[in-house]
């Protein structure tokens, strides 16, 4: 991944060296995100309530050529259903609340016209976990090791905006591409009741709308 991101700023330099017409813009970034999409009343409401996500961007434009780093802040909560216990009325669960960065690279282009920008990226993105806290729902008694999540993984996204004025709109979709957690399985025990969380397939896929403000151009 480091030598893609050398070989990302190559081309940049590059195509800034033939562009021209320099410029960049910074600012602030707050918005929605989420890891489902549903139109659920009850999930919208707990989405939009603890699903916010706030940060800075930095964008360099060469011509029509771009790149934009990221630096976003957003709370995730996962939350594992243990099947297997033989009791009645009892639906034991392990969540996890984690605080995590996301460091997306973003390289594109934008159409300038007259009312409005628009703009089309693609790129890398590190997402670096700061904060984990692990609980269930049956007061701690049910026997189960700390889950192990990666401190750094990897995902790729693309994105698009508009901007108008100051104000800047953008819609992207990250693809989780390395595995979420250190281990591949976690075994757990309730009374009676054994089994095993499998971790070895999960990843961090992401929607994100956020609105920002360009302080400089």
């Amino acid at each position: 991944m480091k030598k893609l991101l050398l070989s990302l700023a190559l081309v940049l330099c590059f195509t800034a060296a033939r562009a021209g017409g320099f410029g960049i813009s910074l600012g602030p970034k707050i918005g929605y995100q989420t890891a489902t999409l549903s139109l659920k009343k009850i999930d919208m409401e707990y989405s939009f309530k603890n699903s916010w996500t706030a940060g800075v961007f930095v964008r360099a434009h060469f011509g029509a050529f771009v790149i934009q780093p990221e630096l976003m802040y957003f709370k995730s909560e996962k939350v594992f259903n243990l099947e297997g216990v033989s009791l009645t009325n009892f639906d034991p669960k392990i969540t996890l609340n984690q605080q995590n960065l996301s460091l997306p690279i973003y390289l594109g282009y934008m159409l300038d016209g007259s009312l409005l920008k628009a703009r089309f990226y693609a790129g890398p993105v590190a997402y670096f976990l700061v904060g984990q806290k692990q609980s269930d729902n049956n007061d701690g008694i049910l026997n189960v090791k700390d889950i192990e999540a990666k401190k750094i993984t990897w995902g790729a996204a693309i994105n698009v905006g508009i901007d108008v004025w100051r104000l800047t709109l953008d819609i992207s979709y990250s693809l989780g591409l390395s595995n979420l957690f250190g281990q591949d399985d976690v075994n757990w025990s309730f009374g009676n009741s054994n089994g095993t969380i499998h971790l070895d397939n999960t990843k961090q896929n992401m929607f994100m709308v956020t609105l920002g403000f360009r302080l400089l151009d």
